[in-house]
């Protein structure tokens, strides 16, 4: 995924409102009345970005499966397929695909409860390898985050996940959206780093 940047100082806190958590799994859109979608609204997709030539396209179907494809400049360059939006189970980055077939039932997390820590074991496939590996999401909080005029609730989720890829970060979680919308590293120098998309659109029919 590709985001926005916004720098924190390591003291400094995100100034959002902060919503009663359990608000969160039973959410209640907080928007400007105008193009604000949901995975609530209909069989169908949206559209995130961070500028005008990197876009998401986000597609739903019947069940918890979510696909996403992101372009550059009308370029392909990344597809995944998600569970509720949190577990990835399968990618292709610029030509490279990766299976990630999980080992635990997924849908006993959901719906997500306040404060639950999750682990979840998956068979990772990738150039012809076959691992192991654990995912695991812990609970932070959750605050108000807004995608241009539109503002969702977020779950905010610490992700911890060894291979193919490395993650030790903090999830933003949007229940309504199903899907994560920022992403909060900590640096070396003590700063805070969430990047996260700027703008959110319905795909006109």
């Amino acid at each position: 995924m590709i985001y926005s940047r916004i720098r924190l100082s390591g003291g400094q806190r995100v100034t959002a409102a902060v919503v009663i958590s359990l608000l969160l799994f039973d959410p209640l859109p907080l928007r400007a009345a105008n193009d604000c979608p949901t995975a609530l609204t209909g069989k169908g997709s949206f559209v995130v970005e961070r500028q005008p030539a990197s876009k998401t396209e986000v597609f739903y179907g019947d069940g918890p499966t979510i696909r996403t494809v992101l372009r550059y400049q009308d370029r392909t360059l990344l597809e995944t397929t998600l569970y509720e939006g949190l577990f990835e189970l399968g990618r292709v980055d610029r030509g490279t695909k990766i299976e990630q077939k999980p080992k635990t039932d997924l849908g006993k997390f959901f719906p997500l409860k306040p404060k639950q820590k999750i682990a979840a074991d998956f068979d990772v496939t990738m150039s012809g390898s076959t691992k192991t590996k654990t995912v695991k999401l812990e609970y932070v909080g959750v605050q108000d985050y807004g995608l241009g005029e539109c503002t969702y609730s977020v779950l905010k989720l610490r992700r911890n996940e060894t291979w193919p890829i490395f993650y030790d970060d903090i999830d933003y979680y949007a229940p309504e959206l199903k899907l994560v919308i920022a992403k909060e590293y900590r640096e070396g120098n003590g700063r805070t780093t969430i990047i996260g998309y700027t703008r959110i659109s319905s795909v006109k029919p």
